[in-house]
């Protein structure tokens, strides 16, 4: 048996844990904060069988994975007669998402 503490985006925790739970897997949820940005996480603990962890990862990948897209930021032009203080929106593309997975070998499990 195997224990997948799976720690993903906030923004991602619902549709990846609602994904594993109609797989047939138990998910306990527990929100953290951390890492370099301070922003809110929360860590999936997921007990399963030994065969059944890399259908785990692949699920956890898909719905919680590093993925980009486009945001869009003001940048401010020079005043001046042409464009007196006008502000322009100019697409960034960026990464989001991603997660960090640890799988331990579980010694004993009992359900009460």
């Amino acid at each position: 048996m195997k224990m997948i503490m799976a720690i993903v985006g906030k923004d991602d925790e619902m549709e990846t844990s609602a994904q594993l739970v109609a797989k047939g897997y138990f998910v306990t949820k527990i929100a953290t904060s951390g890492g370099f940005l301070k922003r809110k996480h929360v860590t999936l603990m997921i007990g399963t069988e030994d065969e059944k962890v890399d259908q785990a990862i692949a699920i956890i990948q898909k719905y919680a994975g590093e993925r980009k897209t486009v945001k869009y930021t003001n940048l401010a032009a020079p005043s001046g007669p042409i464009s007196p203080g006008m502000n322009y929106t100019v697409p960034i593309n960026v990464e989001v998402g991603g997660s960090t997975i640890f799988v331990m070998n579980v010694e004993r499990f009992e359900k009460m």
